[in-house]
């Protein structure tokens, strides 16, 4: 009789221990250990884009906090979407919630060194990208997510003198 006793036991155990490996937010944590070891953008992004369709709500404070510590890597927290740049083949693949995937956009003469979020709001999440190091002036572009009641126009656009002078002037420049 006390023998069934440990096998119950332990059967309650592993039950226990499946439960909590498959819970998603243990899965998060778990796939953000593998983010920060992430050999190249295209990882990073697929591993981005699958802990985010895990629970894109506990997604946002995760995302954000690894996009503080890796200058080729943006998330929006409103919206859950975001781009990482390939410093290296001039790719850039946009993650989110409601995105059927990562995919590039850009050409290989893009080589963005810095992805970050610029602004906000309701129906714009707006990115600006800095070109690669070795420049004599530095170039930017601006990447925008447009909402009209979910996911819409995605536009990507260079940036003009007067646009880095007016998002100085309103304090969220980010160079």
């Amino acid at each position: 009789m006390k023998q069934w006793g440990i096998y119950i036991a332990a059967a309650i155990a592993i039950a226990l221990v499946a439960v909590v490996a498959m819970h998603p937010s243990y899965r998060q944590r778990r796939m953000v250990t593998q983010l920060q070891r992430a050999p190249s953008a295209e990882d990073k992004a697929r591993l981005i884009q699958e802990i985010i369709d895990l629970d894109p709500t506990s997604a946002d404070d995760i995302l954000e906090q690894y996009a503080l510590q890796n200058p080729t890597v943006a998330i929006d927290p409103r919206h859950i979407v975001g781009l990482v740049s390939d410093t290296t083949s001039g790719d850039v693949y946009e993650v989110g919630d409601g995105v059927a995937g990562s995919f590039r956009i850009g050409t290989p003469v893009h080589k963005f060194q810095e992805v970050h979020l610029l602004r906000s709001t309701e129906r714009v999440a707006r990115f600006v990208l800095q070109e690669r190091e070795g420049l004599a002036t530095p170039r930017y572009s601006t990447y925008r997510f447009k909402y009209d009641g979910g996911a819409g126009a995605r536009i990507f656009d260079d940036v003009r003198p007067d646009d880095i002078t007016r998002w100085q002037a309103e304090g969220i420049w980010p160079f």
